[in-house]
C-alpha cells in the first residue's frame, strides 16, 4: 500500500512540474550558423550545423540572435527557423546609408 502511495505522489509532482520550455533553432540552410542566447543574467554562444537544430531552456524568456539581423525574444516552446540570411528588410529594398 505504501508503494501505491508513493507511486502516486511521484506522477502527480511529474505532472505538476510539466515539462521545461524549449526554445529550438532549426537551421534550414546548407551551412552552419553561430548564435547567441541571453537569459539577462547569462549568455551562451551556440552553433547548429546545416540542416540541424538546437533547444535550450526559456520557460522565462531569452534573446536569441543569429544570422537574421536581430534579437528575437523568444519564451516557453518557440521555434526559430532560420535558413542563415538576415530577417531585416526596408521599404525600399536598400539598407540606409551609414553616417
Amino acid at each position: 500500500m505504501n508503494t501505491l502511495k508513493l507511486l502516486a505522489a511521484a506522477t502527480a509532482l511529474v505532472l505538476i512540474a510539466g515539462p521545461a520550455a524549449a526554445v529550438t533553432v532549426k537551421n534550414t540552410s546548407n551551412a552552419e550558423i553561430t548564435l547567441g542566447v541571453n537569459w539577462g543574467n547569462k549568455t551562451k554562444v551556440e552553433t547548429v550545423a546545416a540542416g540541424k537544430s538546437v533547444s535550450f531552456e526559456c520557460k522565462d524568456g531569452c534573446g536569441v540572435t543569429g544570422p537574421w539581423g536581430f534579437s528575437w525574444m523568444a519564451k516557453g516552446d518557440d521555434v526559430i527557423p532560420t535558413d542563415g540570411k538576415s530577417l531585416v528588410t526596408y521599404m525600399d529594398g536598400k539598407k540606409p546609408d551609414s553616417e
